[in-house]
């Protein structure tokens, strides 16, 4: 099924600004850290980065704790009630750097580890920016809670499938699934946001 409803964002590659701090987290390093490797693994990941999210925005219902429903989910899930009570609304997100990025670090793997490892933080940090940059664009006339994604605390990955098709992500990002709900393209996220009741503007 393909919903009318869903919002669409797209950036090149030179919009989003790698957050240094997430890449130092990722490389176990410091935000100063750099070095001609590097660069060169920036420069190469630059050319196949493919920015894309869809997201909706929806009712949220809060049942007898910790079931909670939105869109087309019903779920148990104690961390996401604690994250969304007492939202009344919630943005739902997807977004992914696209299956360029896929390609590329099957590609080192095998010619370079260390170019590997470098490229994959980058494109983890990457993802991560792109979906800070999408949900700041997205929340723009509301004040909302942080973010929060399958996988973390007790929200099962077993949501995914009807979150994506809730999503377009499917047809419009194309992401998928494997038997494990791991999504390809690896990097990619989703995301689950509440909206607090003072809205900024309206």
């Amino acid at each position: 099924m393909y919903y009318t409803d869903v919002g669409l964002i797209t950036a090149n590659a030179d919009e989003i600004e790698i957050n240094p701090r997430e890449l130092a987290l990722r490389l176990g390093t410091d935000r100063e850290y750099d070095n001609e490797t590097l660069e060169l693994c920036r420069k190469r990941l630059m050319g196949v980065l493919s920015y894309k999210c869809t997201f909706i925005k929806t009712a949220v219902s809060f049942y007898q704790e910790p079931t909670l429903g939105f869109s087309n989910v019903i779920l148990n899930s104690k961390s996401l009630w604690k994250n969304l009570y007492p939202c009344k609304e919630a943005f739902i997100i997807a977004s992914t750097a696209g299956i360029g990025v896929d390609r590329l670090l099957s590609r080192l793997k095998i010619e370079s580890l260390a170019e590997y490892y470098m490229t994959d933080a980058l494109a983890s940090a990457a993802i991560e920016s792109f979906m800070d940059n999408a949900c700041n664009r997205i929340s723009e006339n509301v004040s909302c809670v942080p973010r929060f994604s399958p996988g973390y605390g007790d929200l099962t990955l077993k949501i995914q499938p009807s979150v994506l098709e809730r999503l377009n992500a499917y047809t419009v990002l194309g992401i998928t699934l494997d038997s494990s709900l791991l999504m390809t393209p690896a990097k990619s996220i989703t995301a689950i946001m509440g909206i607090k009741d003072n809205e900024k503007n309206n």
